[in-house]
């Protein structure tokens, strides 16, 4: 196979993505693969030498080793088209990188991506004060184009599983496979077995007989988080007690300016870069390795120091899951102090436990060699180059709401297949006549179909009428049988681009239905009924008008008035009152439409028509007591004890 590797930062530099790429290019080259590198340099012409092109870039000054080229670099064409290659694999999602994915279209070369780097913890490079709205604006920025980049291949190696569960969480949903970076145990072996360079760094450090010495190894930047292990020394307070830092970077000085502020500064030691060859030596010379770090999406580091039995102490964070097991390969710390108590449990173990826990440490590492490594990711390289060879070719293109539809054929299939994706998605992978479009990246989408018309039907619903995201839910699960998570992610969706409003729509229908005459009480019902918060009930509650809830309770009084017959004007308010309650009006609304209500009826008119109900309701009762029971009925419903009385004094014989 023949293999393009495209990286904005290779040999001399120094960093885990060079480490990375040597590798990979040793191991794949020792299993018989071809192996070029593509990458950059801070000249102003194209160099080849042997099978490493350098195309032309500027150093950066603010983001220390790193150079950038331009997206685009006619005059290596011909020297990438003579490589013939069978795969490209990115190093790095820009500059070489950005040219890698243009030569990978032009020359119709299948693509592999390497998400090396958390880019997010990275963004104090381009905004130094620390300004909350750039900070937000540039990670939301690195998510869009890491999205994009990673979308617009066949592959991606993720190095660890949280790198992989971040760019899910990005929206990538091309294939991701987890392949961690292997290592030359050999070499490490080399740095072990080199007792005269071990011996010169420690004797560099100190020679205190009874010297207890540690390490971190890396670039010097602030996402490295070093302050934490600088500060630890005050804490740990131990006369032996060394660290050394190995590496260089932007923030070197800021760090130096930190640890002369320690009453242990002069038991930190910046020992400058080590050569490649020197790095196992620097880790056998230390009795542990330190890095508070949570920026890695891999941790080479913790690999190295796993690799010269060198027990690794490190900042809790899901790279480690797998590497330390506690006391035995490494110990976490999250603190200053925590980390300075794990140092002094390590120094208190025997001569013993320690030789116990290098062997240990050799075999975590085990599995992690480079053989292993470019095994992996030749398999990745054969499913991109099947998964290419499979691809659709765009025939039609037809534009509805915010979808697009694709007709797309390939020459194994007779029929072609039509299916729709979302109009963003269309636009970021711009697609046109002709694109070529991965089978894995149209099973996709045809999978999502039924919720893709659940979307559309759904907006055209929304937009005909007023709808609460629990209406819209139960309407797409009803009619198009998406599941609840698809039905959310549909109506949350539509909220954020404010389709649907549920706070508007409590407030615009329980003015809407006030105005209808509906009391405060049923509006709240009709609100939580259509799916509304308690919060949004409550605060449309809050905006009724109560003039307006007197207004309809008068209203609906005038209309309750006619169903109270034959009860003294005292009942008939107070029965109104209830009925008025009932409907959900408030109290003072009940009460002022009941006082307020013109009653016409005469009151000895009323009565008559009481009394002669209650006669026919006692008419079979003893003649005894009927007198009795008709005096009652009338004063339970208001008339007084003297009208009552006056009326049973003139009432006929044949009554009772």
């Amino acid at each position: 196979m023949r293999v393009g590797l495209f990286t904005d930062t290779y040999l001399p530099d120094i960093n885990g993505v060079v480490s990375s790429t040597v590798t990979l290019k040793k191991a794949l080259e020792r299993a018989g693969h071809t192996v070029f590198v593509i990458t950059n340099h801070a000249g102003a012409t194209i160099e080849l030498e042997g099978n490493v092109l350098r195309l032309p870039g500027i150093a950066l000054k603010g983001l220390y080793g790193y150079k950038m080229s331009s997206p685009i670099s006619l005059g290596a064409l011909s020297y990438i088209r003579n490589m013939d290659l069978d795969v490209i694999h990115l190093q790095t999602n820009f500059g070489v990188g950005v040219y890698g994915q243009a030569i990978g279209k032009t020359l119709g070369i299948p693509l592999v991506d390497t998400y090396h780097t958390m880019y997010e913890d990275y963004t104090h490079y381009i905004n130094p004060h620390g300004f909350s709205g750039i900070e937000k604006f540039s990670k939301e920025a690195i998510r869009a184009a890491s999205r994009k980049v990673c979308n617009n291949v066949q592959a991606v190696i993720s190095p660890s599983q949280k790198t992989k569960d971040i760019l899910e969480e990005y929206g990538v949903f091309a294939p991701i496979y987890v392949c961690p970076t292997g290592l030359n145990l050999d070499a490490f072996e080399e740095g072990i077995n080199n007792l005269q360079k071990v011996k010169a760094i420690r004797q560099s450090v100190s020679d205190d007989p009874e010297l207890r010495f540690m390490i971190f190894l890396g670039r010097i930047a602030k996402e490295k988080s070093l302050e934490m292990v600088i500060e630890m020394l005050d804490v740990l307070e131990d006369e032996h007690f060394h660290l050394g830092i190995v590496g260089a970077g932007p923030d070197e000085d800021y760090y130096r300016d930190l640890a002369g502020k320690s009453k242990y500064s002069d038991h930190i030691h910046f020992l400058g870069r080590a050569d490649t060859e020197d790095v196992p030596s620097f880790y056998a010379a230390s009795d542990g390795y330190i890095s508070a770090s949570l920026s890695e999406t891999q941790g080479m580091t913790y690999l190295e120091s796993l690799a010269t039995k060198t027990m690794v102490f490190g900042r809790r964070d899901e790279v480690l899951d797998g590497l330390i097991d506690e006391g035995i390969t490494g110990y976490y710390f999250d603190t200053k102090e925590e980390l300075a108590q794990k140092i002094k449990a390590y120094y208190q173990l025997n001569e013993e436990q320690k030789q116990e826990n290098k062997a240990a440490c050799l075999k975590k590492i085990a599995p992690f060699t480079d053989k292993t490594f470019a095994h992996k990711v030749a398999a990745v390289y054969d499913q991109a180059i099947l998964d290419y060879s499979r691809t659709y070719v765009v025939s039609k293109i037809k534009f509805k709401d915010d979808f697009v539809q694709l007709t797309v054929f390939r020459d194994s299939e007779r029929e072609d297949t039509k299916f729709y994706l979302p109009a963003e998605d269309y636009f970021e992978n711009k697609i046109s006549i002709g694109t070529k479009l991965d089978g894995y990246l149209v099973d996709l989408h045809k999978e999502k179909q039924n919720y893709y018309e659940g979307w559309m039907a759904a907006r055209k619903r929304a937009a005909s009428r007023d709808m609460t995201s629990a209406q819209l839910s139960r309407y797409l699960k009803k009619t198009h049988d998406l599941t609840d998570e698809d039905a959310k992610a549909i109506t949350d969706e539509f909220e954020s681009r404010h389709y649907i409003d549920d706070h508007a729509y409590a407030l615009e229908k329980s003015q809407y239905w006030q105005a209808l005459g509906y009391s405060s009480k049923e509006i709240e019902k009709k609100l939580f009924k259509a799916g509304i918060s308690p919060s949004d009930i409550q605060e449309a509650s809050e905006h009724l008008t109560s003039d307006l809830e007197i207004t309809n309770a008068k209203k609906m009084a005038k209309r309750l008035v006619h169903t109270v017959k034959n009860q003294s004007a005292k009942i008939k308010r107070q029965t109104i009152k209830n009925k008025l309650l009932s409907k959900g009006y408030s109290v003072d609304a009940a009460s002022a439409a009941s006082e307020e209500l013109e009653l016409d009826d005469n009151e000895y008119e009323a009565l008559e028509q009481c009394y002669e109900k209650a006669l026919r309701l006692y008419r079979s009762a003893d003649p005894a007591k009927r007198r009795q029971k008709i005096r009652l009925y009338c004063i339970k419903q208001g008339f007084s004890a003297s009208m009552v009385d006056e009326r049973l004094e003139s009432g006929e014989e044949n009554d009772f």
